[in-house]
């Protein structure tokens, strides 16, 4: 059982890439060196998100949100936070909150779950994430790391 997950959730489509670029920041700078850490890049997981927040202790979930805020900016939400959260965080199918809802009804969230959301700009398929949105990714790792007392070196 790892005491940490930290999932950074996506799609290749330009600013969905957030919670991916988020994790890969984490992941060249070494995170998934530390045993009880489990960093993990998802591609649009809906329902099989559950299973990954099961026997975890703290689950930290990063991925791309749509409202009327600047692209790039980051917004966190706890376990209180998120149900009452009506905006577009995810642009997938079942996305995560709906995928959250349901493991708090079959009671399958970790003691303590923290989700992140980066605003995006363009989504089109096909497109780079813009530069805020990458930017954010990055202070959002360092942010993440510092929370964990790991540092990281780049």
């Amino acid at each position: 059982m790892s005491r940490v997950r930290i999932l950074g959730i996506g799609s290749p489509s330009g600013d969905d890439q957030a919670g991916w670029l988020a994790v890969d920041t984490l992941l060249a700078c070494g995170m998934q060196a530390h045993r009880e850490i489990i960093v993990k890049k998802l591609d649009r997981p809906g329902a099989s998100l559950i299973p990954l927040l099961e026997n975890a202790s703290w689950v930290i979930l990063i991925d791309a949100m749509q409202s009327d805020g600047q692209a790039g900016r980051i917004q966190r939400f706890s376990q209180k936070d998120w149900p009452d959260y009506n905006q577009g965080l995810s642009s997938h199918g079942f996305g995560v909150l709906a995928a959250l809802s349901l493991a708090q009804a079959m009671a399958s969230l970790p003691a303590r779950l923290d989700l992140y959301g980066i605003e995006t700009g363009s989504t089109a398929h096909g497109d780079q994430p813009g530069i805020e949105v990458r930017s954010a990714a990055r202070r959002l790792a360092c942010a993440v790391a510092a929370e964990l007392n790991v540092s990281l070196s780049f």
